[in-house]
């Protein structure tokens, strides 16, 4: 993706979607990967500043911008948490030469950052919103579990182990660590047999896409970013996620989240069924990463995988 065509083509786009008269004042890339860019952009005439997503036909994942806008409406009508306003989106590549997602910037600070500067009071404060937060998003239900589509909608209706096997069979590439979660699925079957609520599951809240605002030096939860991955699933695999890494709950946290959405009594032993998913999905060859892998085999009772490896 050429940036000085990219820049010129987003002008015209900008032109079109936010007025005639807008200018460019400034433009930096946020991310970048092969035929995909996110850029931050600040407009003059009107003055605003946007968050520009652009995937060409060779990006290196399936950017599902129109059912990102969805489920940010979603966010927005049904819980506190702010979030931004969806300025365009089109993934037909129709008239560009890109499918785009514009909307506008809501600045912050991330968890990461955040976290090592707070002392007790802020910190169980930070703490509390963060749970409540996550914990709002869970109260968004859909009549079944799976996919969402573009409109944000779920198609069909299929018992909740289907549907878990078929998004690790999506998300887990390779073959070999798709056939142990398998195993693992069958082996602990029952565990599951009470589970039949659909809610929106963000799967991939960490510390970098949790934003945080100082205002008068009290830390104010900005927003939530990322939800190219969220589904209609169990609440539960966002909660494991968080509780394997280090710095996202505490004893705040559960108290805050159990306040709006008290957890199931099986939670526990569940939880590291969904954080062996997360692991053999990452599959970095790292060694903390395989650490963390080997606790949860451990803990299932499973043999240790050693190498993500063929």
């Amino acid at each position: 993706m050429d940036l000085a065509e990219t820049l010129n083509l987003l002008r015209l786009l900008l032109k079109e979607k936010v007025g005639s008269g807008v200018e460019i004042v400034d433009c930096k890339i946020g991310n970048q990967r092969h035929d995909y860019l996110v850029l931050l952009v600040q407009l003059r005439s009107p003055a605003l500043e946007l968050v520009v997503k652009l995937a060409g036909l060779e990006a290196p994942y399936d950017y599902p911008f129109e059912r990102t806008a969805v489920i940010h409406r979603l966010v927005a009508a049904h819980t506190i948490i702010s979030m931004p306003e969806i300025i365009a989106v089109d993934t037909s590549y129709r008239e560009w030469p890109w499918r785009y997602l514009i909307k506008t910037h809501i600045s912050g600070t991330e968890w990461d950052a955040v976290f090592p500067q707070l002392k007790a009071a802020q910190l169980s404060d930070t703490y509390c919103q963060i749970g409540n937060a996550v914990a709002q998003l869970h109260t968004i239900a859909f009549p079944a579990f799976g996919e969402l589509s573009a409109d944000g909608r779920v198609e069909g209706d299929r018992p909740y182990l289907d549907v878990l096997q078929r998004r690790a069979n999506l998300i887990i590439k390779k073959e070999r660590l798709r056939d142990y979660f398998s195993a693992v699925l069958v082996r602990y079957a029952d565990l599951f047999a009470d589970v039949s609520t659909a809610n929106l599951c963000h799967e991939d809240l960490h510390r970098y896409n949790i934003l945080f605002e100082n205002r008068q030096g009290q830390w104010h939860l900005a927003t939530i970013l990322d939800f190219d991955k969220a589904w209609a699933g169990h609440r539960e695999t966002d909660l494991a996620r968080l509780d394997l890494w280090t710095g996202m709950t505490n004893e705040s946290f559960w108290l805050a989240y159990n306040a709006v959405r008290p957890v199931d009594l099986l939670y526990k032993q569940r939880r590291p069924i969904y954080q062996l998913l997360w692991c053999l999905e990452a599959a970095w060859p790292t060694a903390k990463h395989l650490a963390d892998t080997h606790q949860v085999c451990q803990e299932l009772g499973l043999p240790v995988i050693e190498s993500f490896d063929l």
